[in-house]
């Protein structure tokens, strides 16, 4: 089996570093793991300096070319949802924001020719982003999530090279150079989903441990973890927190500074089911139920740029609950 990642990176970004950590981890886990790194020319010509970490440590490094104007997430895509292209045999395809955390050798055991794990551990009917994953849908035309009654995330995939297998990633693919060149979407896991739809929803699943994404549901598959996916793109934005410590673009950035993973990084990566940060958990289910509601979005805001009006809406709302809390109780 090999495990392939693919990078597409500038010294932009912070994505060579996620993957390092990541290969890195998984060097530490599996020694003889033969892994292969897909990206296209101009990330490998980067990868010198304080960049060149990664080759001492993956098997092979394969440059694929681009037009030189082809933007970085058209080719990351491009590659991704190519893969068999440019690799044969069979795979386990891993996303660069992950974490190995034990042996993956036994993946080899599952005997299906494509599977993945679902999106947030759980069916659609539960899943917190139903309606975007519908609306998503909607506008690009496709039926895959409907149709499976789950979204299957994209970060970890594995591959048996068979024909159904083939035909999965060609299908992946063509809907994904329709959402992006057609309707100007440039996600790849939709179009991962309307693939799936298309060959005859034939892809399966795997345990939750494979792709334990821990702030959606994946916490009750942490202990037995084999790559925790904390979702770098989650923490973008500057007002976010991250509950996942391998995932703070500060600790990343003094990865690139040093041009190599620093020793007290590297103790993290051994222990990677402990590295946690103090959070604030939500349990009231109709809170949970808004979280990403544009509303909640805009009251943060509001609060922000204009905290007087903020607490003026706060101290009526107060007044109202409380008034309310007395009625009731007469």
């Amino acid at each position: 089996m090999k495990y392939v990642y693919v990078l597409v990176s500038s010294e932009d970004d912070l994505y060579y570093e996620q993957a390092l950590m990541s290969v890195w981890s998984l060097k530490f886990q599996m020694p003889q793991a033969h892994i292969i790194v897909l990206c296209d020319d101009v990330t490998e010509k980067s990868l010198c300096g304080k960049r060149s970490a990664l080759k001492t440590l993956a098997t092979e490094i394969r440059a694929i070319p681009f037009d030189a104007d082809t933007g970085k997430a058209e080719r990351s895509r491009l590659i991704k949802t190519a893969i068999p292209d440019y690799v044969d045999g069979d795979f386990l395809y891993i996303d660069c924001d992950t974490v190995i955390c034990d042996d993956l050798s036994s993946i080899a055991e599952y005997g299906y020719d494509a599977a993945g794990v679902l999106d947030g551990h759980v069916m659609l009917d539960e899943h917190i982003h139903k309606n975007y994953f519908l609306t998503r849908d909607k506008k690009l035309g496709f039926h895959g999530t409907k149709a499976a009654g789950y979204n299957i995330n994209g970060g970890v995939i594995l591959f048996h090279d068979t024909d159904y297998a083939r035909s999965l990633f060609k299908a992946w693919n063509d809907a994904w150079k329709y959402s992006a060149y057609q309707k100007h979407d440039l996600h790849d896991q939709s179009a991962l989903n309307e693939a799936n739809f298309r060959t005859g929803l034939k892809m399966q699943l795997l345990p939750g441990e494979w792709n334990c994404q821990p702030s959606h549901g994946g916490l009750a598959f942490l202990k037995d973890a084999k790559i925790i996916h904390y979702y770098s793109s989650e923490f973008a934005g500057k007002h976010y927190i991250p509950y996942y410590r391998l995932a703070d673009k500060t600790l990343q950035q003094r990865i690139k500074e040093a041009g190599e993973i620093p020793d007290d990084i590297q103790a993290m990566l051994r222990e990677p089911k402990f590295q946690f940060n103090k959070v604030h958990l939500i349990n009231d289910r109709r809170i949970v139920g808004i979280m990403q509601s544009p509303l909640v979005f805009t009251l943060a805001d509001i609060k922000e740029k204009l905290p007087r009006l903020f607490r003026f809406w706060e101290t009526q709302a107060a007044f109202v609950r409380a008034l309310g809390k007395r009625l009731k109780g007469k």
